[in-house]
Formats: structure tokens, sequence, C-alpha cells
């Protein structure tokens, strides 16, 4: 027995996921701090502190008179006069607004300072701990460098969740691939392949679960199959055998048709000639069914083969005592399975003979239809009941009490909706006013 392939659980797949987006999240936020410090250390950005810094420098020595700094000058500021207008500032709109809102009250907040030089005028400075790009044209093109420093951090964490997210998905995809494959070879029964190992436990539970039913499945269809080829093999001995009483009843009736014979006697052996002869072509066939061959289709004509249909259940309804009434209205031909077509109308003409009174008539139709072709049979029985008209074409149904079952295996109507089914017609079930009606459509 080959050795088990090791599994992990699939908590443990999660927990790896888990373990390995805390990895690149930890990953990224040292890249960027890193990038950070890099950018600050080469004076490409400004540190957060440096806004109050040039402020502090600016006042430093408590200057008499207001100096207009240049434009690295990263805080914010607003110089008013003595009586509040605006002499020189760097902002404008709202945030000069603002600026003017503290000239009126005092502020205690951190990142704001107010100053009042000796001449009387007053300067208002603000600022942002934040970084900042050191070259003035990118700080008014672009927003904020720290903004954009974290949204780059926080897109090379999504960056990190998506193609994480992603392998993690192709692995659990790819597992559960394995449970389709193996239900498309189970449903179209090729047992006999090895269950894959998919490597997660839980996963390899089910697949274990899928062997059990594969073989179990594997070992019923083995038996299932040679209980078939046995009967097959029992069939076609039987239908074998058959063949020679056959030949035999055939060959008697031919020679007493040699022989002086009555008008009556006459006719009673080439009746039994002629089931004689239909006896051998079902013979031939159950042959063919149990050799696995099937029948070919060949352009056929049509009115010859209603009267060859007539011709071998005349005899049938002649020894009920019932009156077969057949119109011929098929013209041309078709390509059909001529046997097995004749064994199908058989057996539905038989069925509504049998089911027929004696002095009643069966009527047997073939009419030339906008679309095709039909033959109709109809008689004057008790016609289908209700459940008879829903099931009476299911294999080895036999449950309908106005057709009744005596002597009948349910295989009739079953082997007529057969062979319409290969003929690509419909096979319709009614009741008439005189009893039932069954009617084969071809297109």
């Amino acid at each position: 027995m080959a050795k088990r392939q090791r599994s992990v659980s699939l908590s443990f797949v999660l927990l790896r996921f888990a373990i390995v987006m805390l990895g690149c999240t930890l990953l990224c936020g040292m890249i960027w701090s890193s990038g950070l410090s890099r950018f600050q250390n080469t004076g490409i950005v400004y540190r957060g502190i440096v806004p109050s810094q040039q402020v502090e420098k600016m006042l430093a020595g408590k200057p008499e008179t207001f100096h207009s700094p240049g434009e690295d000058f990263l805080a914010e500021y607003a110089l008013f006069g003595k009586n509040g207008e605006v002499l020189e500032c760097n902002v404008k709109g709202k945030m000069l607004k603002a600026l003017k809102d503290l000239l009126q009250e005092e502020s205690q907040e951190a990142d704001t300072l107010r100053y009042t030089y000796a001449d009387g005028s007053t300067v208002i400075f603000h600022w942002y701990y934040r970084a900042e790009f050191a070259d003035p044209v990118l700080r008014n093109r672009l927003p904020p460098f720290e903004y954009l420093w974290i949204a780059t951090f926080f897109a090379a964490v999504a960056f990190c969740v998506l193609g994480n997210t992603l392998w993690l998905r192709r692995r659990l995809a790819a597992r559960l691939k394995l449970f389709s494959e193996v239900s498309e070879k189970v449903g179209a029964q090729e047992l006999d392949f090895v269950i894959p190992h998919a490597g997660i436990r839980e996963y390899d539970q089910a697949l274990d679960a899928m062997e059990h039913m594969r073989e179990a499945l594997y070992s019923s269809l083995s038996s299932q199959w040679a209980a078939q080829q046995e009967r097959e093999t029992e069939i076609a001995a039987l239908a074998h055998d058959l063949k020679t009483p056959l030949t035999l009843v055939g060959g008697n009736a031919e020679l007493l048709l040699e022989e002086e014979l009555s008008e009556n006697s006459r006719k009673m052996v080439e009746k039994i000639l002629s089931g004689n002869e239909r006896a051998k072509q079902y013979v031939a066939s159950l042959l063919e069914t149990a050799a696995g061959t099937e029948e070919t289709f060949a352009y056929t004509s049509l009115p010859a083969v209603f009267e060859e249909l007539c011709r071998n259940t005349t005899g049938i309804a002649e020894t009920k005592g019932v009156r077969l009434q057949a119109q011929n209205g098929l013209e041309g031909g078709a390509e059909i399975q001529k046997e097995h077509l004749l064994r199908a109308l058989g057996n539905v003409v038989q069925n509504a003979i049998e089911h027929t009174p004696a002095g009643k008539n069966v009527y047997l139709e073939g009419s030339m239809t906008d679309n095709g072709w039909q033959i109709v049979v109809r008689d004057e029985g008790e016609g289908f009941s209700k459940a008879a008209l829903r099931h009476a074409t299911e294999r080895l149904w036999r449950g309908d009490a106005a057709r009744g079952a005596d002597g009948h295996n349910g295989l009739g109507l079953w082997f007529a909706a057969e062979v319409a089914k290969t003929h690509a017609a419909q096979l319709e079930l009614r009741n008439c006013k005189t009893g039932g009606m069954v009617i084969f459509s071809f297109r």
C-alpha cells in the first residue's frame, strides 16, 4: 500500500496566510519608514518639525520689524497693520480668513504663534507638523508629501493583501477543482483511476469519502456488467436455439402448402407461415441486440411498409374476430429502421386488437402531414385509463386496469416509444369516442 502523503489542516493554511499577511505589512512598514528617513536625510523632504523651527529662527532676538521669508518658508503667515489690514501674506482664501480670525482672539494651540513688532504690526503664523517637499514647486503642485507617503504605504499593504488573497484563492481553487474532476469521472462511470491527494486535511477527508464511493460504485457496476454479460449470453443462446424450431415450423408449413388442402386449411397454414416469419425476424432482432449491434437506417417506401404492417397483423385480427380497417394514404419514402419500426407498430396494432371486443373494428390509417407523415392506430375498446395515458410508455409498467396486464410484460408501448425516439418522432396516446388511439408522427 502506497504511503499516505502528508496533509495540513485548513486552519493551518489560513493561519499561515494571516502570518504572511502580517509579515508583509511589517515589511511594508519598515520599507516605508526607511524610505521616509532617507528622503529626510538627503534634504528632499523636510521633517515635520521644520516649520516651527523656521518660525522660531525668524523671531529669534525679538526683531523690531518684519522681514519677508524666502520660498522655502513652510509655515502660513499673514502680517497685519495697526488697523487690521493685511500688509503681507503667503496664503489666501479660507486660510487667510482663518489667520484674520486668530488676529481677533488669542490662540493657545501649539501650531500657532502671534508676534507684534515695534511699529505696531502683527504677524500670525500657523503650521502643520508634517513632512513636506523641500522643493517649492512640488509643494505647490502636489499634495503634502506626508499624505502621499501614507497613501503609498496603504497602497503597498493593499497590494500585498490582494496578492496573498489571490495566491490563497488559486491554491484552494486548485484543490477544489479535484472534486470537480473526480465528480465528472464518476458521472461518466470512468472509475478506473486513483483519487488525487489535495494536501489539505479537510479536503483529503472528503476525497477519501469519494474514494470509498468510487470503489463501491466500481464494484457494483462490475457486478452489474458481469450479470448483464451473463444475461446477454443467455439471451443470445436462447435466441440461437429458437432458430431451429422456427426453421422446422416454417419448413413444415411450406411442405403443407404443397399438399392438397382445403381453402380454410391453406389459409391457416399461411397464417402459421406468416407468424413464423415474424418470429424469425424478432429472433434476429434479439440476436442483434445481444451482440450490441443496431439496425441501420435505410431509405424505404412508406406505402410498402404500411402494406407489410397490414399483412403482419391481419392474421392476428382474424384470429380474435376483430376487423382490421386499413387506409393507406402514405406517399414516397423515408430513412427508417424498417424492422424495428414494423415491430413497434405491430406491438401497437396487436395491443389494440387484444383490447377490442370480437366483432368490433381496429382502424389503421397512414397519411401525409404538413411536416411529414403519420400512422394512427384506433380501436373500439375501453380506451386508456388516466394512469395509462401518463405511464403506459414506461418500461415494465403494467398498472392499467382498462388495458389488462395479463400475459404482458409492459414492454410493447415502451419499445414503440423507444423506436419513435430513435426516429425523432412523437408517440402520443389519446382516448377518442370509440376507444383508444395511438399516433406516430414523423417529420
